[in-house]
């Protein structure tokens, strides 16, 4: 009997066919390859899933090929990608869903906002989703906020950061060690005089002496 999901698409006297159950499964390796081809390359038409096709993106958006991993690569596709993109609730949806796991997008007139209600099931990157829509925001929407809908779990919300570590020295304090270069410290300096005297025989004036010249 030739593979269930051939049936749906052959009239049902084909099921007992030996001949085409052999040639279904011959064909079935070149098959499943080039599904597995097809699906590859539709992959690569979005930003959000392309991965060697993120090179052609790069032409598109930049004109040369972005360096860094492919994540930061999609991010800057993406931001470049919206920013020419209209102010519409399909865009805002793909900002809302790069950044977490996305329920709705809604609009507050009153005050007016966009509010962006995510799943707690995975981290939102709040940061990357104030960048992006700051980019597109029309002059007449205040801001965006996002909202997490806990169902008794904690809450993760990742965000980039930086921090340097310094090490400096304390005003006042001695270090004995021989290479000072940087340290701050006190020290009392002493100062002593030095001096030399020396006698001068000089004669008197309008004092006269037999010393022959």
């Amino acid at each position: 009997m030739i593979p269930e999901r051939y049936r749906r698409k052959l009239p049902p006297y084909w099921y007992e066919n030996k001949v085409a159950e052999y040639h279904f499964e011959g064909a079935a390796a070149a098959i499943d390859t080039f599904k597995a081809q097809r699906e590859d390359v539709q992959t690569q038409m979005s930003p959000l899933s392309a991965t060697w096709g993120l090179d052609i993106w790069d032409w598109i958006y930049f004109g040369i090929k972005q360096s860094g991993s492919i994540e930061e690569r999609r991010k800057n596709i993406l931001r470049k990608h919206w920013a020419r993109l209209p102010f519409t609730l399909p865009v805002l949806r793909a900002m809302g869903q790069a950044v977490g796991k996305l329920e709705k997008v809604t609009e507050d007139f009153p005050n007016k906002e966009i509010v962006f209600e995510f799943s707690d099931s995975q981290p939102v990157n709040l940061l990357d989703l104030s960048k992006d829509f700051d980019r597109i925001r029309p002059i007449h929407v205040n801001r965006s906020k996002a909202v997490v809908n806990s169902r008794g779990e904690d809450i993760l919300v990742s965000a980039a950061a930086r921090f340097f570590e310094v090490d400096y020295m304390l005003c006042g304090t001695f270090y004995p060690e021989d290479d000072l270069e940087g340290r701050i410290f006190r020290e009392a300096v002493a100062v002593a005089e030095s001096a030399r005297t020396h006698t001068v025989d000089y004669p008197l004036t309008n004092t006269f002496y037999s010393v022959p010249e």
